[in-house]
């Protein structure tokens, strides 16, 4: 991968108008759990923008005093999601779309040997996250043998007032197997879209899709967290840039909930022209400048999921090589950037599978 200095990525946050967004929120007074690799401290993120978190990682058999602090990340997976929401932009980092938020990181064995504990540890995490405050909890990563853990401990966070995240996946060119934690009542799915708005190739797809984001070329932790690299993303990034967007639209609206959240999140997304909902990119890509600058989205009942109604009538979506252009502003890279889908190691498919088995998401769970 080329050297972040080398390569400029598209300036989503032009397109999303972030600079006017921040003068009415900058995501202040808003906790973001991303439960991921952990968090390494690095040019680009400030401290004080990372709380101290925790870590549910075990030390080894052999070696039980081993300690693996939240504030250290092996891979620069969950890194490269904390810089995306509250990044400085500097040392060639992204600039963060919602510089004001804290992020609380919570760590798992993702990105190492130990990766087949991630999904029964970030199980743990996201019941942490719920007990400590987090009002969004992001889920750059799935898994599928410990999915009944992950589905009771989003419905406790859920419980607890949180909102979450969850990529749909990167294997939308393969077999297309979508984050099963997705399926969850009540969850965002989260796919992802260029820089034109037109959906992935690589975006897993299906019933669950409910918001997408920019997920092309982005800034990324590579060479062993390293460094600052520019390299395609998915839908990790898209999704870090779905929690951001919702921390902005909260940070202005502190006394909304959850669900008001969502709802004006997804009424206010920008869809492929001629289309309610696709399966590539849900109900459209994340506009919170349409709350924040222009007032649009009834935030509706606070205890109603917005997702929870009778599933719409699902129109065939736009294949990204179709040419059904998306709508002006619905695309143009009004969500985020991506970042490579985490391979949790030899001993698990990345935390995927049932791609296509799962019934609409809203009615299940």
């Amino acid at each position: 991968m080329p050297a972040a200095a080398d390569t400029a990525p598209p300036d989503y946050l032009t397109a999303m108008k972030a600079q006017e967004m921040w003068k009415v929120a900058d995501g202040s007074g808003i906790t973001v759990a991303v439960v991921d690799s952990g968090f390494k401290e690095v040019p680009g993120v400030r401290s004080e923008s990372v709380l101290p978190g925790e870590s549910m990682m075990e030390p080894p058999i052999e070696h039980p005093d081993q300690p693996y602090p939240p504030h250290d990340d092996f891979d620069g997976h969950g890194t490269t999601m904390t810089a995306a929401i509250v990044g400085d932009g500097t040392g060639g980092a992204p600039k963060g779309l919602a510089p004001g938020a804290k992020i609380m990181p919570v760590r798992t064995s993702l990105g190492t040997p130990m990766a087949f504990a991630a999904g029964a540890e970030g199980a743990r995490g996201i019941r942490y996250a719920a007990d400590h405050g987090a009002k969004i909890i992001n889920l750059s990563w799935g898994d599928y043998y410990s999915f009944e853990k992950l589905k009771s401990a989003v419905k406790y966070a859920q419980s607890k007032g949180a909102l979450v995240f969850a990529a749909m996946g990167n294997e939308g060119e393969g077999n297309n197997a979508n984050n099963l934690t997705a399926m969850v009542s009540g969850v965002i799915g989260v796919g992802a879209v260029d820089e034109t708005g037109m959906p992935l190739k690589l975006s897993s797809h299906g019933p669950d899709t409910d918001l997408a984001a920019y997920g092309s070329k982005a800034r990324i932790r590579c060479k062993e967290n390293t460094s600052w690299c520019v390299s395609d993303g998915g839908t990790s990034y898209a999704t870090a840039l779905a929690s951001a967007s919702a921390a902005l639209v909260w940070s202005a609206h502190p006394d909304w909930t959850a669900n008001q959240v969502a709802r004006v999140l997804i009424e206010t997304a920008g869809g492929a022209e001629g289309y309610k909902r696709t399966d590539w990119i849900g109900y459209g890509a994340a506009r919170p400048r349409k709350v924040l600058l222009e007032k649009a989205g009834n935030p509706g009942a606070p205890d109603v999921d917005p997702l929870d109604a009778p599933a719409p009538t699902n129109t065939p979506a736009p294949a990204p090589s179709q040419t059904a252009a998306a709508s002006a502003e619905a695309a143009a890279v009004e969500a985020g950037l991506p970042w490579q889908w985490l391979a949790l190691g030899a001993a698990v498919a990345a935390g995927l599978g049932l791609a296509g088995t799962l019934v609409v998401k809203r009615r299940r769970s």
